[in-house]
Parts: structure tokens; C-alpha cells; sequence
């Protein structure tokens, strides 16, 4: 079934595959020129325009860019409220912000809808302000809708129960979700319990929350005490700045923001220190395709400070881009990853991390560790060259100049002066101050942020074949302590992967077989038929399948009436028909559907070409893993026996294309235990989660002919 739904999505796939060919193509070219940039030169003179700033009696600040070039405008509200810790309510920011602008005082959610579509209009709200955009003729009836429902929304209970719903939902597919868990994971070890950067929202924190939580917070963090409404585009300044008065004057200002979390949940939070040592910190994912690496270190790091431009030049150089130090030696010169780079953020509220990261195949991750590390030393021991700093400088140069002609740009550099407490004169001597930057200055920032010393390294993906290697690490010559973390960030006990010499691949399969009904009931078994559906967005889709003892195999998926694909295997042939085509299928995939195409593929196990790789986690579900083919593994739970995923990897154009199919809601078919619920996760199908298909009837023994399966 893996196999036959790939195809429902082969154009995408190709069309995803068409883009990494180019790429790849583009990177082997641009590996072949001459990469360097002109001379930096002196620094040009840039003019900047400051926007009409007005201060309204509310204290919310209006700040308006008029820029007459195209008939259209935006705007964006920005509260600039103090970090805030959510504790056991995580979660109620992303459902204030689901759920404004589902209504207000007085607009329904159809009219507001209606309306804004009418208009071509775009409006959309968060916990922290919100952004319209829109023609200019419908400039002023946006922002008064805009207006409307940012101070008087109107918190529906059933499009909240909706939201709630969806975003549990989402949770549970994010679970299982490599990328995910490492980020998670990554801010609770670099910051520790009790700070807003470090915490996440689970299903339990999104259950305790309840109506009234949105509407508390909304009358409490929702407030023009530090807030910025930012204009730009096609309007007239009088009538903007008149309009903008009228709208927001009964938005009503709070002497003290209250806080609806409990003592120390705003502001009262403690800014972690930087770790005393290097560790490894290691984190679990069986599922996982690839390894991602993570070098952190927590960083004080203001965009007001000093060494701002220094700082900057020195990760442009590590990791910022193609041109970098850890790109082309990671990817282009080692091979071992398609990209790798750094970040060196800035926040003027609280502490934020360096991170220099990438994502690599298994089998190398010990060594691109090392290599990341030396890369790190060389930037802080030797300085950079004449060429990387010019390149860098005028990079900038150019950059900078051509966002100067952006209006928006105009309005966020003025709106950083007041948050981030700039001088005035910033942006002003901005390309000068950097032009300033020496070799010098350089090293002396890396040294500052680049924290070889007392780093944080965040391995997250399936490790359990290298946790020897990731043991044994020595870095500047240290050898490095390890640190084992479930996916939450706690610390747990190094995974045991040994397992009882009385399990054997034998074994495994036979309680599977023996759960499901038994050899011998099995082998009676003459045909399968499936009818099934699957819900995408809306659309229903249908799947029938037929399968018999013969090795022959139907399977046929529709949508409204119409065929999208249809796949047939009979015994030794087989095709793929997309849109009335006959596709024939290749050696690769005749090999692959002769097993697919068993009713019971456990009952014709080859145990000599049968390897058993050992423990393994499903969904949180302890299994065995059997290895049956090269690019083909089963999961076997270890408390029911049943299965529970088969995972199948196929290498396209060098990339590791993985499938996963899930088997779920096992249920008695005539004495046979078969399951009624099939998901699909693949790179070739972009749904959060994949698909699901859920049988509507399974039928044994249903007569079958030859012509079935023409």
C-alpha cells in the first residue's frame, strides 16, 4: 500500500526532485567560479528618511512612510510587551491569535470574511498586534475593520473549542516531528525551566486552558501602553494621522499591566549563565532520517552594543551563507551535508544563543561534529582574511543601500531606534560604523560569542548506532561528557539497546503471526478486499484494494467519482496508470510489489537474509526492529506483538527519500486481527502528518479471477 500511494503524489515528488536537481546544479557551478566580490571601498552615504512619528494620547505611537509608487498600503501593529511566561496555561498566546478576528462588536465572522474578500484585503491578528494590508482606495474601510477588531473582538466559546481542538491535534502530529523536538529540546538545555525562551505547549497545558483565559489575557497584555501602529504606502499623511486618532482613542491604556500568570511570570524570570563546560547533550528520535548537530552557547547580545558590526561580520563569515566557512567546508568540501550555518541573534530583553547547526546522515556525524568545532577554533585563534573581511563589507554595502529604497524598511529601522534603544543617528552611520571593523575586532568577537569552551552540542536523531562514537569524542584534545535527554529535555539514563538472546527475528515474527490469528488460519485465507477513506483538507478520498494467495494485487484510488491512480501486479508484471497512462513498473519496483503484493509477507520471511537491529520506540510504544531488505525495516510491538510501522527508504537522485506506514486500531476480521486504520508519512505527500486512511469494509475470501488484474 506504502509503495502504491507514493504515486498519488509522484508529480509533486518530481516537481520537488526538478528543484533539488537545480540546486544541485547551481552549487556545482558556483563551485566552479570565482565567488569573490569587489573591493569594499569607503562606505557610501546612505539618506535616511525619518517617518512622521506622532505620539497618540493613548500612548500608542503612530509612525507613517508615505510612498506614492504602487495604488497600495500596510500596516502592522506591534505591542512591545515584556517577555511573558505562560506556565501551566502554554498555549494561550497561539489561541488569542487563532482566535481574533473570527467576529467583533460589529462584524460577524461571515461579514468581517465577506467584506475584507470583497476588498481583496488582508487582515490578520496575533497576542502581540496584528497587520492589514490593501488597495489604496480601501485603505481607510481596512484599517477601520482592522481597527474594529483588534480593540473590540468578540472571543466566540465554539471557534475557540475549534481552535483548541486543532492546535491538540497539531501537537500530536508535531510529537514525532525530528526538527521539532530538537528545537524544543535545544532551549530547555540552553535556558533552563522558567523562562519564556524555554517554554513549549503540550496537550495537557492546552486542556487547562478555557475561554476566559483568552479573554484575561487579551484585557491584560492587549493594551497601547508600548505599542506601535506602523503605515506605509499610498495614503494621505492628514487623513491617515485623523483616522488613526478617531479609531484607536477609545483603546484604553493600563496605569499597570496586571499579570495574569502569578508572581515572576513577566520580567521576573532569571536569564540563564553560560554552561561551564562542553557537553554533549544527546537526544533520542528512532524515527529519525538524519542527525541534526547543534553548537550553542547562551549570548548577551543587544543590537545597542559595540561590538554589534564586529559581531555580525564574524558570523557572516562562519556561517551565514554559501560563501561561509562552514558551508563549504561542511558541504562542499566534506560532503557531509547538503548545508550547514550559524546564527548570532540579537534581543534587547533577555539573553539569546549563538547556534551553529546542521543536519547530516548518520554515519558521519562524529566527524562533521569535529569539523565544527575546528571551524569555531580557527575563528576565534586565527584571524580572517583581507578578502572574506572586504567581501563581507560589501555585501553589506550593497544590501543595505538597495533595502533603503523599501519603505518598510524605512519604517523598521525608526521603530527599532525606540525598542531597542538606538541612538537616533544608527541607521544614519550604520554603513560606516561597519566599514570601521578590523581583523582585530573580528577575533575579539568570536572569542566573545563563539564559546568553544563552554558549548552546548545537541545531537537529536536516531543514535543508537553511533553512541559509541559520540562517546568517545575528544575536542582540543578533551575528551567530552555526554548527557542523555528524552524528548523534553529531561535527563534520562543512556538508551539500553541490548536485548534477551532469546528473541530472535523468528521469534518476533511468530508472536506477530501467532497475534493476528495463526499460522494456519492464515495460510487459509484465499483474498483480501479493502474498501477505505481518507479526509484531505475537505476532500474525501477513496481507496479500494484487492489482493489474493497468487501474488496478484489491485489497487485503485479515486476522488468525487474520478480514478487518480490505479496500481496492478499480477504475479510477475505490473503497471502504474496515472490520468488513462499505462506506466510499467521498473525492476526495482517489480521486486518491491512481489512482497507487497503477499497477504501475509511474515508467512514467506527468508530468515537467512533477515537481520535483527534491535529495541526501537514507536509513537512511545517499545518495539523490535527487523531489518528485511536494505531499504526496508518493520517495527513489532513488544507487548502485543502486533505491527506497528514499516519504514522504507529509497534514494532518488541523492536524496534519501523515507517512507513510514503506520498500522493502528487492530480488529477482528472473521478471526483474523487486521488494522482499520493505515497512515502514510512521506517527503512525496505535503500533509502535517501524512495521510490516513480508515477501512469502511474488509472482506476475506472474496472470489478473484485473472481478469482483476489485467
Amino acid at each position: 500500500m506504502k509503495k502504491n500511494l507514493k504515486y498519488i503524489f509522484m508529480l509533486g515528488l518530481i516537481k520537488k526532485l526538478i528543484i533539488l536537481l537545480a540546486i544541485t546544479v547551481s552549487s556545482t557551478l558556483n563551485s566552479q567560479i570565482d565567488r569573490t566580490m569587489p573591493n569594499a571601498g569607503p562606505a557610501p552615504v546612505i539618506k535616511f528618511n525619518q517617518p512622521f512619528t506622532k505620539k497618540l494620547s493613548n500612548n500608542l505611537t503612530l509612525m507613517v512612510v508615505v510612498n506614492k509608487k504602487l495604488p497600495t498600503a500596510s500596516a502592522t501593529l506591534i505591542i512591545d510587551n515584556p517577555p511573558i511566561l505562560e506556565k501551566n496555561l502554554s498555549g494561550v498566546k497561539e489561541l488569542v491569535t487563532a482566535t481574533m478576528g473570527k467576529g467583533n462588536k460589529f462584524q460577524s465572522k461571515d461579514e468581517f470574511i465577506e467584506e475584507k474578500d470583497f476588498m481583496g484585503s488582508f487582515l490578520s491578528y496575533n497576542s502581540g498586534g496584528g497587520s492589514f494590508s490593501s488597495l489604496s482606495r480601501y485603505f481607510e474601510r481596512t484599517m477601520t475593520m482592522f481597527a474594529q477588531g483588534a480593540i473590540y473582538p468578540v472571543f466566540d466559546k465554539d471557534e475557540f473549542e475549534k481552535e483548541k481542538k486543532k492546535l491538540i491535534e497539531a501537537l500530536k502530529i508535531d510529537e514525532k516531528n525530528s526538527a521539532s523536538i530538537a528545537r524544543r529540546v535545544e532551549n530547555v538545555i540552553a535556558y533552563g525551566d522558567g523562562h519564556p525562551s524555554s517554554e513549549y505547549t503540550t496537550e495537557t497545558s492546552v486542556s487547562n486552558i478555557n475561554i476566559d483565559d483568552i479573554e484575561e489575557f487579551y484585557n491584560t497584555y492587549f493594551k497601547p501602553n508600548n505599542a506601535y501602529l506602523v503605515i506605509t504606502g499610498d495614503v494621505d499623511l492628514e487623513k491617515t494621522v485623523s483616522l488613526s486618532e478617531s479609531l484607536f482613542s477609545e483603546w484604553s491604556f493600563s496605569n499597570t499591566l496586571d499579570n495574569m500568570f502569578g508572581q515572576g511570570s513577566e520580567n521576573g524570570f532569571t536569564d540563564p549563565e553560560i554552561s561551564n563546560s562542553t557537553r554533549i547533550h544527546v537526544v533520542d528520535v528512532p524515527n529519525a532520517t538524519n542527525v541534526e548537530i547543534n553548537f550553542q552557547n547562551v549570548v548577551d547580545r543587544k543590537t545597542s552594543d559595540k561590538d554589534y558590526f564586529s559581531a555580525n561580520v564574524a558570523n557572516r563569515v562562519l556561517g551565514a551563507g554559501p560563501e561561509s566557512r562552514l558551508f563549504s567546508v561542511i558541504r562542499e568540501e566534506k560532503g557531509y551535508a547538503y548545508g550547514a550555518y550559524s546564527g548570532l541573534p540579537t534581543n534587547s530583553k533577555r539573553k539569546t544563543k549563538f547556534q551553529a547547526r546542521t543536519t547530516v546522515r548518520t554515519e558521519v556525524v562524529d566527524s562533521a561534529i569535529v569539523e565544527m568545532y575546528n571551524q569555531l577554533a580557527i575563528m576565534r585563534n586565527t584571524p580572517i582574511t583581507d578578502e572574506e573581511l572586504s567581501n563581507v563589507k560589501s555585501g553589506y554595502f550593497g544590501s543595505f543601500a538597495m533595502s533603503m529604497e523599501d519603505p518598510t524598511t524605512i519604517a523598521n529601522q525608526a521603530l527599532s531606534i525606540r525598542t531597542e534603544n538606538l541612538p537616533d543617528d544608527f541607521y544614519k552611520t550604520f554603513l560606516s560604523n561597519l566599514n570601521e571593523v578590523t581583523k582585530d575586532d573580528v577575533i575579539e568577537s568570536a572569542n566573545k560569542f563563539f564559546l568553544i569552551d563552554n558549548a552546548q552540542i545537541v545531537i537529536t536523531g536516531k543514535i543508537r548506532d553511533i553512541m559509541d562514537k559520540l562517546e568517545n569524542i575528544s575536542l582540543g584534545g578533551e575528551k567530552i561528557e555526554v548527557v542523555y535527554h528524552d524528548h523534553f529535555g529531561n535527563i534520562v539514563d543512556k538508551p539500553d539497546y541490548s536485548i534477551d538472546s532469546n528473541i530472535t527475528v523468528e521469534t518476533i515474527v511468530k508472536n506477530y503471526i501467532d497475534a493476528i490469528g495463526g499460522k494456519e488460519k492464515l495460510s487459509k485465507i484465499l483474498s483480501i478486499e479493502t474498501n477505505a477513506t481518507a479526509n484531505i483538507q475537505g476532500t474525501v478520498l477513496e481507496m479500494y484494494s484487492l489482493k489474493n494467495n497468487q501474488n496478484q494485487s489491485l489497487m485503485e484510488m479515486s476522488t468525487m467519482g474520478m480514478t487518480i491512480v490505479k496500481t496492478v501486479f499480477n504475479k510477475f508484471q505490473g503497471y502504474n496508470e496515472l490520468n488513462g497512462q499505462r506506466i510499467p513498473l521498473t525492476e526495482v519496483e517489480l521486486e518491491q510489489a512481489i512482497i507487497n503484493s503477499a497477504l501475509f509477507s511474515e508467512l514467506n520471511f527468508d530468515y537467512s537474509l533477515v537481520e535483527l537491529v534491535g529495541p526501537s520506540d514507536v509513537e512511545g510504544e517499545k518495539a523490535y526492529e527487523i531489518k528485511v531488505t536494505d531499504n526496508k525495516s518493520v517495527f513489532y510491538s513488544v507487548d502485543t506483538g502486533l505491527k506497528l510501522k514499516e519504514v522504507e527508504s529509497q534514494e532518488v537522485e541523492g536524496n534519501l527519500i523515507v517512507n513510514e506506514t503506520f498500522y493502528k486500531e487492530y480488529e477482528e476480521v472473521e478471526g483474523i486481527l487486521l488494522p482499520r486504520v493505515i497512515s502514510q508519512v512521506s517527503p512525496a505527500i505535503p500533509i502535517p502528518g501524512g495521510i490516513t486512511f480508515k477501512a469502511t469494509s474488509i472482506k476475506l475470501n472474496v472470489e478473484t479471477s485473472d481478469s482483476d488484474f489485467n
